[in-house]
């Protein structure tokens, strides 16, 4: 009823509580960009829309297309038209004429439409729908498809020995490449329906050209829906395509990961002097292959934020927010490399106070005049860093003050004939090694270690603070806002209407596509005025309402999926998924680690390159990739404070999380040990 329709819209969804967060950004917790709930995505309908369009006359020369025929269509129309005599041979002259089809239509499918012939059962009126039924005529789905391929008969048999020898791989690769090239969505997504309809039921189906702009008329008495019809093979916006959440470029950067395992587990041994096992490539992929799983491990500290209390968000943040990078330098550490792990921390450091705010504000004045910004808002997590900044530095300080130092002299060359007329030698101070200055052992040690104990009391008190001050307006229901607040559908659908929409009645007289699961209704005559709830209803809505139908099409599963949208409150990772997603990804991650910090030495060599200056540069710039891409997405879209924040949080997070971390590494990694400079962070 309304009732509960009003109080369930009172209750803070997953939208509301990541806005809130982002909003009023509470200590602790992650600031993040994309969205965590299922969003319908423009640029995803318009990848659907691009299949499922009406066939025209014309022949679409534009150059994605030509590039589609220079690089897939002539050689997949040429091999599947020399496979398509085999089931002839056989007398399977429809399968033949199927694949002959399919030939010509993956030569030039831009204008062409693929249509499919269905069988229409009608349900018997006494048969019930019950809970169960999705379930088991699932199972007899699919126990029906193995029975039908075995009864197929020879053309059938020799048809299907054809599609999962040649057919299904050849259209999956170029689906798969189509998919990594990002531009060409459309042409990946059209490969990967045709392997499931000519898999489910090839002889329905019809390759068709329209040379007149009209559909050609079915002579088999038979309905039929257009499944596929597509213009353009390639569009530059699709590089906004997300899929379940994620973008598709970090998507594609996955196999990344496992190329880079398997590269220098398996073919470093096996083909050693080959390009792609060099150090320097191993290397660069290595610090690519951060970049995808620093994004997913974020998404999941994120989405389990979200999904549970401000208690365990915190906790989750404060332990796997920055665990790449102390994985990372802790891989380092005990391969004797200090130097890269400060000069690391150092760019870090640096990135989140300086570079990541200067780049945000650069990037928004691109599409913003001006930026404003809360002073006050901003002088609080300033002035947090500032104190921790100087606990950080407190240690070094001190030594640079009271530490031992030497007078070294350095004399004249032996190739030089000095007489005592030219005054060669030169002389300077320095500090002692570390190791054996006995005010580092003695004061200075004790110091760091107070500091390192003091920093990340800080950053607990800060999560008390905020656990006081900010649960109320995050995670409970903000009622003062939402009081009288309805959604724009709920003012414009009646109630008995949204109630169907929940509890559908399942008609006795619904026709069912034998061996799919959507329907296809048909609309005798178009109304001459639609209601305004259609009206208001949008494009992609799965309200049903009058329209006037144009084609007939038949939506595929997957694409519907797409389409869907759950709501507010239904996220694109649950907790579970979130927590194996995140779990996994740090794994993986600690391989990558090795692997990085096992071919700098070879790439110092191959590139005159100080140990400290990499660590500064790469190793602190490549893991906060993440964070730099929500920054300058919150300040493309005006919203600088969080740019500022997402800058500030991180190097709070390097000075209170992330070097007591590696103080505590250190010591634990070298107690009962000789203290060696190369091992020790200091």
């Amino acid at each position: 009823d309304s009732v509960s329709i009003s109080s369930a819209d009172r209750e803070m969804t997953l939208k509301d509580r990541q806005e809130a967060m982002n909003k009023s950004h509470p200590f602790g917790l992650p600031i993040w960009k994309p969205a965590l709930y299922k969003k319908s995505r423009s640029v995803v309908r318009s990848a659907n829309r691009a299949l499922h369009s009406s066939p025209a006359p014309e022949l679409f020369l534009n150059p994605g297309n030509i590039l589609w025929f220079v690089l897939f269509g002539w050689w997949l129309s040429l091999t599947i038209l020399i496979i398509s005599v085999l089931p002839w041979v056989c007398c399977g002259h429809a399968y033949t004429r199927v694949l002959r089809e399919l030939a010509f239509y993956l030569l030039w499918p831009f204008g062409r439409y693929v249509e499919r012939q269905v069988e229409i059962t009608p349900t018997h009126i006494g048969s019930t729908l019950d809970e169960e039924t999705g379930l088991l005529n699932g199972q007899k789905k699919h126990k029906s498809n193995i029975k039908r391929i075995l009864k197929l008969g020879p053309a059938g048999l020799v048809y299907y020995l054809i599609f999962f020898s040649f057919i299904a791989p050849l259209l999956f690769l170029v689906s798969a490449v189509c998919w990594m090239c990002v531009i060409s969505i459309p042409m990946a997504k059209l490969n990967y329906i045709l392997i499931r309809h000519l898999y489910r039921h090839p002889l329905s189906l019809r390759f068709k050209s329209s040379p007149s702009g009209l559909i050609q008329p079915d002579t088999s008495g038979k309905p039929s829906v257009i499944l596929l019809c597509t213009y353009q093979a390639i569009g530059l916006q699709y590089y906004k395509y997300t899929y379940d959440g994620i973008n598709i470029i970090f998507i594609n950067l996955i196999p990344l990961v496992f190329f880079v395992i398997l590269d220098d587990w398996l073919l470093k041994d096996r083909f050693p002097s080959t390009w792609i096992t060099a150090s320097a490539m191993v290397f660069a992929l290595s610090l690519a292959s951060v970049i995808p799983l620093s994004y997913f491990i974020g998404m999941s500290v994120s989405s389990i934020s979200a999904q549970s209390s401000m208690g365990v968000g915190a906790v989750i943040n404060a332990t796997f927010g920055s665990i790449i990078e102390i994985i990372l330098y802790a891989v380092a550490l005990v391969s004797g490399k200090s130097a890269l792990v400060e000069g690391a921390l150092i760019g870090s450091l640096l990135a989140g106070v300086l570079l990541m705010p200067g780049c945000s504000m650069v990037s928004g004045a691109v599409k913003q005049k001006e930026q404003r910004f809360n002073s006050k808002s901003a002088g609080v997590t300033s002035t947090m860093l500032i104190m921790a900044i100087i606990g950080a530095l407190t240690p070094t300080l001190f030594y640079q003050m009271f530490g031992s130092f030497e007078l070294k002299c350095i004399g004249c060359p032996d190739i030089v004939n000095n007489n005592g007329t030219i005054a060669c030698s030169r002389c300077y101070y320095d500090q002692l090694n570390p190791t054996h200055d006995p005010v580092y052992q003695n004061s200075v040690k004790p110091l760091m270690w107070l500091c390192a104990a003091i920093l990340p009391s800080a950053y607990i008190i800060g999560l008390v603070f905020s656990l006081h001050t900010h649960v109320d307006m995050v995670w409970k229901n903000n009622t003062h806002q939402n009081k009288n607040k309805l959604t724009y559908y709920q003012r414009l659908i009646p109630t008995h209407l949204i109630s169907q929409l929940i509890h559908p009645h399942h008609e006795p007289t619904e026709d069912h596509i034998e061996g799919h699961s959507t329907a296809v209704h048909y609309n005798p005559s178009p109304p001459i005025m639609q209601s305004p709830v259609a009206l208001a209803l949008p494009k992609d809505s799965t309200i049903p309402h009058a329209s006037i139908p144009v084609v007939n099409t038949l939506v595929d599963e997957d694409e519907r999926e797409d389409e869907e949208v759950a709501g507010h409150d239904s996220p694109n990772w649950g907790r579970n998924k979130s927590f194996i997603i995140l779990f996994g990804c740090t794994l993986l991650y600690s391989i990558i680690a090795e692997i990085l910090v096992d071919t700098v030495d070879e790439v110092m060599q191959n590139f005159p390159m100080d140990e400290k200056f990499l660590g500064l540069t790469l190793f602190a710039l490549v893991p906060n990739i993440t964070e730099f891409m929500n920054a300058i997405s919150f300040a493309m879209y005006g919203n600088i404070v969080l740019s500022m924040e997402i800058g500030s949080a991180y190097a709070l997070q390097v000075c209170l999380l992330q070097i007591p971390a590696m103080v505590a590494f250190s010591f634990w990694y070298n107690y009962g040990k000789e203290e060696l400079a190369q091992f020790t962070f200091r």
